[in-house]
């Protein structure tokens, strides 16, 4: 029997140990008809008559990923009590899967990252300026979509590209002299990343109910979910191996990023710290030793306990909403997806 794309992500789910792996699995269930739809919408958007536009952007959607920010829009409106996707919320949740996209694209350039999700990046395959126009070409499709409805989903896409433009902007890299505190960190992650999960949050509960203090509410939830997301990301780039992270550990060491992880590590005032941001330039060597001393160092450890407290604050804004038409269940599932991104890195 065939093995579709979406049995193929539950089953690799299922085969991750720990509770919250199994309720994952049923969120990601509940959302799969809507998640179909969405598919479909942005594949109705990658037409285009240069060849490389329509190419580029159906190479990094064959990728995979967890679709999770859409995810994160249809089981919003799901809670409210939106069983069936309306086409308006089709239509959003695709445009934030593809302001993703365009994301990743532009995000590989930056970094001349040379994999993606255990492939070779859009970026060393097709080259950076192709890439770069078809992170473009995505943006404007999104657009597309979203401009077609209310002006509440348009000002607050507009105010998510913004920022997440500013967050990459603002990121820089860690150099000698050159710190970051934590407020900083929070600020950029704010934007650059939970920005995306703010929308999806926000949107789904606008276009299920007319409660503005629901709307901010779920929000809120993305804000935090999507902050934990990050965090974790940024444990497991130094905790995981190349199987899992799907490119080499050790990423945001090598790069000297202003990661979770990094920037606890010289607030940490620990001298070898110091050594490593200092020096002009990072070996392999210097970066495959700083990764081993990490990975268990109680900085981790640390890390992890803030990750776990936006993590609560996740729940805490979701535990706070109360509606007539609620759906505990699909509640349920959106806490299962908080906790599934703990677990990975527990």
């Amino acid at each position: 029997m065939q093995t579709t794309e979406s049995d193929s992500k539950q089953q690799k789910l299922q085969g991750r140990i720990g509770p919250a792996a199994s309720r994952v699995v049923e969120a990601f269930a509940g959302a799969a008809p809507g998640l179909a739809l969405v598919e479909e919408r942005i594949k109705s958007c990658l037409r285009s008559d240069a060849e490389l536009l329509e190419t580029i952007p159906h190479y990094l959607l064959t990728q995979g990923g967890k679709r999770i920010r859409p995810t994160l829009a249809l089981l919003s409106a799901r809670m409210l009590g939106m069983v069936r996707p309306s086409s308006e919320l089709v239509d959003v949740a695709a445009g934030i899967e593809l302001i993703h996209m365009a994301t990743l694209l532009h995000d590989d350039i930056i970094d001349e990252s040379p994999t993606r999700r255990h492939k070779r990046s859009a970026y060393v395959e097709f080259g950076m300026m192709p890439s770069l126009l078809a992170g473009d070409f995505l943006l404007v499709r999104a657009f597309g979509l979203c401009a077609r409805l209310d002006s509440f989903i348009i000002e607050e896409t507009e105010r998510t590209c913004i920022e997440l433009t500013e967050g990459e902007i603002l990121e820089g890299v860690l150099n000698d002299g050159i710190t970051r505190s934590f407020e900083d960190y929070l600020d950029v992650v704010g934007k650059k990343t939970s920005s995306l999960f703010k929308l999806a949050g926000k949107v789904g509960a606008h276009l299920s109910t007319s409660d503005p203090e629901i709307t901010e509410a779920l929000g809120e939830f993305g804000h935090f979910a999507g902050t934990a997301f990050q965090m974790i990301d940024d444990i497991l780039d130094v905790t995981a191996d190349e199987d899992l992270l799907g490119k080499p550990a050790g990423t945001d060491l090598r790069q000297r990023t202003p990661s979770l992880v990094n920037i606890a590590w010289l607030q940490s005032e620990d001298p070898a710290a110091t050594e490593f941001f200092a020096s002009e330039k990072i070996s392999e060597a210097d970066a495959k030793h700083a990764l081993d001393y990490l990975s268990q160092s109680a900085v981790v450890s640390e890390c992890r306990e803030i990750a776990c407290e936006y993590a609560a604050k996740a729940r805490a804004s979701l535990n706070k909403i109360k509606h007539p038409e609620l759906q505990l269940d699909t509640k349920e599932q959106l806490l299962a997806i908080v906790d599934y991104t703990l677990e990975r890195c527990l």
